[in-house]
């Protein structure tokens, strides 16, 4: 396996049949089968479409797990639930199964790597320590009205990205991007109820890039839109 992100070229090996090797979009691997013993070997190679990825994951939360997806390269695993399940697409497609079964297949497989399942990695790789914990959700306070990236935030601990989101998320039991977000709507509920500002302008003052943006994460948290929200405890 092998490949150049602008520096040093990588290599890495895997035996068949239960590694498999992720490509995260933005990224371009060369892999090189040389199969022992003079055994044949059959590669299965399968695209998962941008639209299934949403269908998992908000833009801007896909965005972050792509990131970290990326930060694993060249991401070469065992993973026997994700070999098992190409195998099965491969085995479907050559006996002619309809769209139904591949787009079901997709969006599993699309779940599956886009979960964060590596319980117990942060802990082995150094976790956050409270001062380092509250640091960072004093950022996040002070700073809701501004723009707020994974860079700045592991910056904070000088942490990688791919290493901070793992903490964040054992110490935490949330995404970055899920408990800032979690606090900008805190902060929206008490100007709604406090307050004269338009929804838009609300948006605007707890860090949301759009009225839009601010209605759609408000409805998945709260269940309802703002103005809704508003009316009810008027």
């Amino acid at each position: 396996m092998r490949g150049d992100r602008g520096g040093p070229a990588r290599k890495e090996t895997f035996p068949l049949p239960d590694d498999v090797c992720v490509v995260p979009p933005g990224l371009s691997r060369t892999l090189i089968v040389a199969p022992k013993g003079g055994e044949p070997a059959t590669i299965a190679s399968l695209t998962v479409s941008i639209e299934t990825l949403h269908r998992c994951l908000g833009e801007e939360e896909l965005r972050y797990r792509l990131a970290q997806l990326r930060d694993t390269y060249p991401a070469v695993r065992f993973d026997p639930v994700l070999a098992a399940m190409v195998k099965a697409v491969v085995a479907a497609s050559e006996v002619g199964a309809d769209d139904l079964y591949a787009q079901s297949a997709a969006q599993f497989i699309a779940a599956h790597i886009l979960s964060p399942h590596t319980a117990g990695s942060a802990k082995s790789a150094g976790a956050l320590t409270s001062p380092q914990l509250e640091t960072i959700l004093t950022y996040m306070r002070e700073n809701l009205e501004q723009p707020v990236s994974l860079d700045d935030l592991a910056s904070l601990v000088s942490f990688s990205r791919f290493h901070f989101v793992r903490c964040f998320k054992a110490a935490t039991g949330s995404t970055p991007y899920r408990y800032l977000t979690e606090l900008r709507i805190d902060l929206a509920r008490k100007y709604l109820e406090n307050g004269n500002d338009t929804i838009a302008r609300i948006g605007q003052r707890c860090g949301f890039s759009g009225a839009e943006h601010f209605s759609r994460s408000f409805r998945r948290i709260i269940g309802c839109t703002p103005s809704h929200y508003r009316s009810m405890r008027a």
